[in-house]
C-alpha cells in the first residue's frame, strides 16, 4: 500500500491552476547508492553487487559520453534518457567576429551547456506500477524527526555498539527514530567528525559502524 497527500497548487501563478488539488506521492526514504545497489543483488542474486555496481557505473559513463553527441538512449522497461541544454552567461566569440560582421548581424553569440537530462518513462513501468499497487491518502506528515538530540543518537549508537561490537544503518535509523536517507547522512557526518568514536567498516549492503579510537 502507498500514500499519497493532497497538495493545492500556489497563488500567484497567472494560468488559472491557484487552488487545484493533486495528490503527490509522499517519500518517507530515499535510498542512496549502496541500498540500490543491495536491493538489485536482492531481487537477482545471480548478479553480485561488485557486478551490479559496475554495470551502473559504466552506464553512467556511457550517458556522459554518448549523450552530447546528439544520442538518445532507451533502457527497456525503465525509459529514455536524453540532454536538455540552457544558455550560459552570454559573451561574445571573438573567433566569429568576422562572421558577425559580414552578415551585418549586432547578435552576439551564446554559451550553450547541459541544463539537466530528461527521463521520459517507459509506459510499461507506469503500467506494470499501477498493476502491483494501490494508493491511500493519509494526512501524516513524512518528515520524521527524531526525538532525541543529536548527542543522544550518538550515545545511543554507542551503547548498541558495546553490546554488539558493530550497528548497521537500518539498526541506526530504527534505534533512533530516523528515516534510511537521514540516518545515512548522519553517520557520514560522524565518521567525519574524529572526535564522535565512531568510524565505518566494509561497504556496500556489509557496512556495518563501530568504535574507533579517539
Amino acid at each position: 500500500m502507498a500514500n499519497y497527500v493532497i497538495k493545492a497548487m500556489p497563488t500567484g501563478m497567472g494560468n488559472g491552476s491557484e487552488g487545484k488539488t493533486f495528490p503527490k506521492m509522499q517519500v518517507y526514504t530515499e535510498f542512496d547508492y549502496d541500498k540500490v545497489i543491495e536491493l538489485v543483488h536482492t531481487n537477482s542474486p545471480a548478479f553480485s553487487e561488485a557486478t551490479i555496481r559496475g554495470v551502473l557505473d559504466t552506464l553512467a559513463v556511457v550517458m556522459k559520453s554518448y549523450l552530447p553527441l546528439g544520442h538518445t538512449m532507451k533502457i527497456e522497461n525503465l525509459g529514455v534518457f536524453s540532454l536538455s541544454l540552457e544558455f550560459a552567461e552570454n559573451k561574445e566569440e571573438t573567433g566569429n567576429q568576422s562572421k558577425a560582421q559580414e552578415t551585418g548581424s549586432k547578435s552576439k553569440y551564446h554559451h550553450v551547456r547541459v541544463k539537466g537530462v530528461n527521463f521520459k518513462v517507459d509506459k510499461k513501468l507506469v503500467d506494470g506500477i499501477n498493476k502491483e499497487n494501490s494508493f491511500e491518502r493519509t494526512s501524516g506528515n513524512p518528515i520524521i524527526r527524531s526525538p532525541f538530540s543529536l548527542e543522544e543518537r550518538l550515545q545511543r549508537a554507542l551503547q548498541h555498539i558495546d553490546r554488539h561490537a558493530f550497528i548497521t544503518l537500518q539498526e541506526y535509523a530504527n534505534l533512533n527514530r530516523l528515516s534510511y536517507s537521514s540516518a545515512s547522512r548522519e553517520l557520514a557526518k560522524l565518521v567525519a567528525d574524529s572526535h564522535s568514536g565512531i568510524k565505518a567498516k566494509g561497504s556496500g549492503s556489509h557496512k556495518v559502524w563501530v568504535r574507533s579510537s579517539l
